[in-house]
């Protein structure tokens, strides 16, 4: 799907950053380095979605902020933890932090083509839902603050009832937002709204519905 591969690597050992880029761009992919993961976050929301190779060096940094912070920036970004002699802990916590895989420094480069392998085969559904998420928010933004509650009721499970209760409001009332809300976000039924919140991150409020 992509023509580019792009891989971006972030270490603060200028010396390793330069060999490593070489050698991944005589496996013809396309690099960016970065000497620090900082730099990195600052610079992700213009970068063309790609696979971060993310060092870290010294046991006392995890990396694991800095994973959740790009993810949380750029759901398209796989990331690829790299440590030396990464401990199984610290590798359970990479992949729970949302890395993709995590290799030790130094890694043979067939070693590293294995995991940037699986990243770029995944790239593509990152992306659709990066840009999912871009439209969601798009959508979203033209729902007026008690339409949002009115929303988040709903995606927890709440009734037309429970939820006037729960607001203060009549359910004629209740029913005019939930079809403000069907309208501005473009469904057509209940099954949509749900995957779509869902998908989004629309955390659900149901505190009254028991």
């Amino acid at each position: 799907m992509f023509k580019k591969r792009v891989a971006y690597i972030v270490d603060s050992d200028a010396s390793y950053r330069r060999r490593f880029a070489l050698a991944l761009r005589h496996q013809g992919l396309e690099t960016r380095a970065f000497s620090s993961d900082a730099d990195l976050v600052e610079a992700a929301s213009y970068l063309p979605a790609g696979c971060v190779l993310l060092a870290i060096r010294g046991p006392e940094r995890s990396g694991l902020d800095t994973i959740r912070r790009l993810l949380a920036q750029r759901s398209d970004m796989p990331v690829i933890m790299m440590r030396v002699d990464p401990t199984i802990r610290e590798a359970v916590q990479a992949l729970r932090a949302g890395a993709v895989d995590c290799l030790p420094i130094p890694c043979p480069m067939a070693k590293v083509r294995l995991a940037l392998d699986y990243a770029y085969e995944i790239l593509p559904a990152k992306v659709a839902h990066q840009q999912f998420i871009g439209e969601a928010a798009a959508l979203r933004a033209h729902l007026t603050s008690r339409e949002e509650e009115v929303l988040k009721r709903i995606v927890g499970g709440m009734t037309n009832r429970q939820i006037a209760l729960d607001l203060a409001i009549g359910v004629r009332t209740v029913e005019m937002h939930r079809g403000n809300i069907m309208q501005k976000l473009r469904m057509d039924n209940l099954v949509a709204l749900i995957r779509f919140a869902t998908l989004a991150g629309i955390a659900g409020s149901n505190e009254d519905a028991a």
